[in-house]
Parts: structure tokens; C-alpha cells; sequence
């Protein structure tokens, strides 16, 4: 399970890079994010998110959405 939330972390990163144009702290709503990467309400999207905010390339607010951080956008460069 760790590998597949790595995976799909890495790829909300990447898009959230793409939304925003690699620009921090950048709030996007989460449905935007959900919708733009066709992710359901499920286990394996919580677990993305948490593997994203816990290496700190993603930070998540309940009113405002989510947005890229510094690490987060030195990862898309990696």
C-alpha cells in the first residue's frame, strides 16, 4: 500500500505543480485537485494525501484546499 500512496502522492504533486505553475503556496480547492486527477473518496487518496503533507511536499487546510510547498516543488524538479 505504502508504494501505490508513494505513487499516487507523487503524482498529486506533480499535477498540483502543473495547476499552479510551480508557483508556493498556491492555494487550489480539493475538488479541483480531485477532480483533475479523477481520485475518489477512498482509502488509497487519504493515504496519498497523508504520504504527501508527512514529507512535507503538500499542505492541506479543510476551508482552503491544498498547495504546493517548497519541497513539493523541488521534487517535481528531481
Amino acid at each position: 500500500m505504502l508504494n501505490s500512496a508513494a505513487s499516487l502522492a507523487r503524482k498529486i504533486v506533480q499535477d498540483m505543480h502543473i495547476y499552479t505553475r510551480g508557483r508556493p503556496m498556491h492555494w487550489v480547492p480539493m475538488d479541483t485537485v480531485m477532480r483533475r486527477l479523477d481520485l475518489k473518496e477512498d482509502a488509497a487518496t487519504e493515504a496519498a494525501f497523508s504520504h504527501a503533507t508527512s514529507n512535507g511536499w503538500l499542505e492541506l487546510k479543510e476551508l482552503r484546499g491544498a498547495c504546493l510547498t517548497n519541497a513539493g516543488r523541488r521534487l517535481t524538479k528531481a
